[in-house]
């Protein structure tokens, strides 16, 4: 169970009212995480690779702006090592680069990944990035006990990609035609990446501290979120790739089992694809939806889908052109109010302290149950 500091006590409250239909919508200012042509503060990518220190280091730094408390997430904290980080425990090359996220240089053939005895050995010895990752959390948590860390920034899970995201990067495109040719292999395929995704998640869970059924969670920004009844984070951007048929067959099942220990999941996509954000909506294993790409998608329709299925939608939304911060928060509201939608809204980024309170106290003021 995360201990609850008493400095983050009303955050965790706020969260709990959200959470519970009796408190506002939730504003945090903060931008999406950027996959590439970020602009490192001290360290590039290259260097927080090879120094968990440097990682460190890098990431509090750029939590400067949020330390002031000033909207409703949480300063947060993770190893930023991008979606290669589980599949690097089978020994597959990663290549890195000082400012583009990682890839894999290796792939296994489908019958090489179906034949692995144990694809959570490496998981377990800390094999490529694992051992990185947990000696960086590591080190983060004795800074933080020695007081050298601010104590309200959170540490949460890193990337770990869903199933179907796992057999495809491990893969390649041979995962594709391999749904219409050899279906019984892509399941076996799928059961493998199961495995891993479980493994991978508890690993850092139970390093962190976290209960099953609850967490704080980020998504890549500089400040999260507290989930009390929900245990991890699935992301399944290939699911956009394929047919709502090879979804519900190849897909949805292991989303259930990977969800399942967990109580509940906040599920991720980039792309459009509105069969399986209708699936995902729908699904009461999933409490929080996130679009990496929300602009390709009627906002009206999303937030109908969510408010009548109960499913929060955390994410960022832009505002028009046109639009003041102010007349963009009533926009956002006066769908949230329409449709019945919990909301926790990642905005663009305020600078003024006093401009960033006016904001806030509108949106909570704008999105309070009746």
């Amino acid at each position: 169970m995360v201990r609850i500091l008493p400095s983050l006590r009303a955050k965790f409250q706020f969260f709990d009212d959200f959470w519970k239909g009796e408190g506002p919508c939730a504003l945090l200012f903060a931008r999406p995480h950027l996959a590439k042509d970020r602009n490192y503060i001290l360290y590039n990518l290259e260097e927080q690779h090879r120094d968990p220190a440097k990682l460190i280091e890098e990431a509090v730094t750029s939590l400067e702006s949020v330390l002031d408390g000033m909207d409703d997430g949480i300063p947060a904290f993770r190893t930023d090592l991008g979606t290669t980080l589980f599949p690097s425990a089978l020994g597959l090359r990663v290549a890195v680069q000082k400012e583009v996220h990682p890839w894999l240089l290796d792939h296994l053939s489908l019958d090489e990944y179906i034949a692995l005895p144990d694809v959570t050995e490496g998981i377990r010895t800390g094999a490529g990035e694992i051992g990185h990752s947990v000696r960086a959390y590591r080190l983060f948590l004795q800074k933080k006990k020695a007081g050298l860390i601010p104590e309200m920034i959170l540490p949460y899970v890193p990337d770990n990609q869903g199933v179907f995201d796992l057999s495809h990067i491990i893969i390649g495109t041979e995962i594709f035609t391999a749904l219409i040719d050899t279906p019984e292999k892509v399941q076996q395929a799928q059961s493998q990446s199961l495995k891993l995704y479980l493994a991978g998640t508890r690993l850092f869970k139970n390093l962190l501290g976290e209960s099953d059924t609850s967490m704080f969670h980020a998504h890549g920004m500089i400040s999260g979120v507290w989930f009390p009844h929900t245990g991890a984070r699935i992301s399944e951007d290939s699911c956009s790739l394929i047919s709502d048929g090879m979804i519900a067959e190849f897909c949805l099942p292991y989303i259930r089992r990977a969800i399942e220990p967990f109580g509940r999941g906040f599920l991720h996509f980039c792309g459009r694809h509105e069969g399986f954000l209708a699936t995902v909506c729908k699904e009461p294993l999933i409490s929080t939806v996130n679009l990496g790409n929300p602009e390709l998608y009627d906002l009206e329709e999303v937030f109908r889908l969510c408010g009548s299925t109960g499913t929060v939608y955390f994410g960022h939304l832009d505002p028009l052109p046109s639009e003041t911060m102010e007349e963009y928060l009533e926009r956002i509201a006066a769908l949230a109010r329409r449709h019945r939608t919990k909301v926790i809204l990642a905005a663009p980024p305020v600078e003024d302290q006093e401009r960033k309170q006016h904001l806030v106290k509108l949106w909570h003021r704008l999105t309070k149950p009746a």
